[in-house]
């Protein structure tokens, strides 16, 4: 399948998991991939993964949580492809406990990661994908509705 050809895409907490399966079909279906993610040995191994399957790949280390580094990896994406056509915001750290004993730092950063990250790539990405009638996707999960985990405030 090449229906990507000649497509750029970034995908944030593409060293592992979720994040690292997006980044495999993309590159699959044709696109060139800025692999985004805190970890530069976890981004090697997908870059290399990619390019050992004949696509195309960047890493890119980042920690989404710093505004500067969101605006630097869409920069270094953009540079590298000439484009940028999709925007996945996968990465998010999570943080689990009771209501009265969470810690707010980890609260914090799950903040920081997930939804404010999602705004601060998504406006970073923007004036890129609006040129090239890109597409942005936003991972969710499904804990939200999970009523197996009463008491659990995150």
């Amino acid at each position: 399948m090449t229906e990507l050809k000649d497509k750029a895409a970034l995908v944030t907490g593409a060293g592992q998991g979720v994040g690292q399966g997006i980044a495999f079909a993309l590159a699959a279906r044709g696109a060139a991939v800025a692999v985004v993610g805190r970890t530069g040995k976890k981004l090697d191994d997908t870059v290399a993964e990619i390019e050992r399957r004949g696509g195309a790949a960047l890493k890119i280390v980042c920690d989404v949580k710093q505004p500067e580094e969101v605006v630097a990896a869409v920069a270094a994406a953009f540079e590298a492809f000439d484009r940028l056509d999709i925007l996945v915001n996968n990465a998010q750290e999570f943080c689990f406990g009771s209501i009265d004993e969470i810690a707010l730092d980890l609260v914090d950063a799950g903040w920081r990661s997930g939804p404010l990250a999602t705004l601060l790539m998504m406006r970073a990405a923007h004036p890129h994908l609006a040129k090239a009638g890109g597409a942005i996707v936003n991972v969710g999960s499904s804990a939200a509705v999970d009523t197996a985990i009463a008491g659990i405030g995150i």
